[in-house]
């Protein structure tokens, strides 16, 4: 008798989980849509997070018990894995409707051509087939003075800054600081307009010094293959972490919209267009990040918005 009521106990626990997890399935269910925009908020919202932290305390309870369905909880597991949302914290969101990319957030030029444009939001070309150098005139800061001197003492000889620089380096980027923890989650929607009279390549990710050549991108490269990569970066060099390039065609005309995720655990997830096509661990940085960055290596972008979340 004892045996039949045990197992009763026991059954009971799992139908239980399995109508929790159902009850969890329905209300997480209108949420799978919003997971794919890039204006939502964390997933679904604190409710959606309180039932998902209460399955996870149930995951938990029965995981200690050895008589519990291991099937269940990896099944339950899957679905925590799909609808958590630790990322609390909204660090940063824009999307350049003010016209504005300076100004809240601030976003920085450090070298190439970024601009927002009605409609596509900010917008950088970079065309790796362009060289020369530029020379920067001062004259420009007193066009009055400019002018005195002009008519009577001569033109004024320009004087070269000292960081006279390539009018087109390698890169062209833009930046913004910004305490980034070291768990994240990062949302963008990019058109990838592409290049046709060169390889095209984008990189973004957060940085750890001021020199922004440490930490983490992610890269998106054409070619014959076109791929997005996971890469850990140091200065002057970087490695691929995991590469996804099995029928990816981003330059097709449309927006597409890309998810980086960082858990507590250093589990590196990257969505696209809300299909997963990289999960990975990397456990090089555990510090918290002080800047976000994006690198144009060569072709014609247009950031439409991005937003990034942190864990407290």
């Amino acid at each position: 008798m004892r045996k039949i009521t045990e197992k009763t106990r026991i059954n009971g626990r799992i139908m239980y989980l399995s109508r929790f997890a159902f009850a969890v399935c329905l209300t997480l269910a209108p949420v799978s849509h919003s997971l794919a925009e890039v204006d939502q908020g964390p997933a679904g919202g604190s409710q959606t997070q309180e039932l998902v932290d209460q399955l996870k305390e149930l995951i938990r309870g029965a995981e200690k018990d050895q008589r519990s369905s291991p099937w269940l909880s990896k099944q339950l597991r899957e679905l925590v894995r799909r609808y958590d949302w630790p990322w609390r914290g909204s660090l940063l969101h824009d999307d350049f409707r003010d016209g504005d990319y300076t100004y809240n957030p601030s976003w920085i030029v450090s070298n190439g051509d970024f601009r927002v444009v009605r409609g596509s939001g900010l917008r950088t070309v970079f065309d790796t087939t362009r060289q020369g150098r530029r020379v920067v005139d001062r004259r420009g800061d007193n066009p009055a003075m400019d002018l005195f001197e002009g008519i009577f003492g001569g033109a004024r000889e320009r004087e070269p800054r000292s960081d006279l620089q390539p009018a087109s380096l390698s890169t062209a980027e833009i930046y913004t600081r910004l305490s980034i923890t070291n768990a994240f989650a990062v949302k963008l929607q990019l058109k990838f307009r592409g290049n046709p009279d060169g390889d095209n390549r984008l990189e973004f990710g957060p940085y750890l010094n001021d020199e922004r050549n440490l930490g983490y991108r992610l890269a998106y490269e054409s070619g014959n293959r076109p791929s997005l990569s996971l890469l850990r970066i140091a200065p002057g060099r970087s490695a691929i972490i995991e590469t996804y390039d099995r029928g990816l065609d981003l330059e097709d005309g449309n927006p597409h919209i890309i998810e980086w995720r960082r858990g507590d655990d250093s589990e590196m997830v990257v969505l696209l267009d809300d299909k997963e096509i990289i999960r990975t661990v990397d456990r090089a940085h555990s510090d918290s990040f002080n800047g976000f960055n994006i690198v144009n290596k060569g072709g014609l972008y247009e950031l439409r918005e991005i937003s990034i979340f942190g864990t407290h």
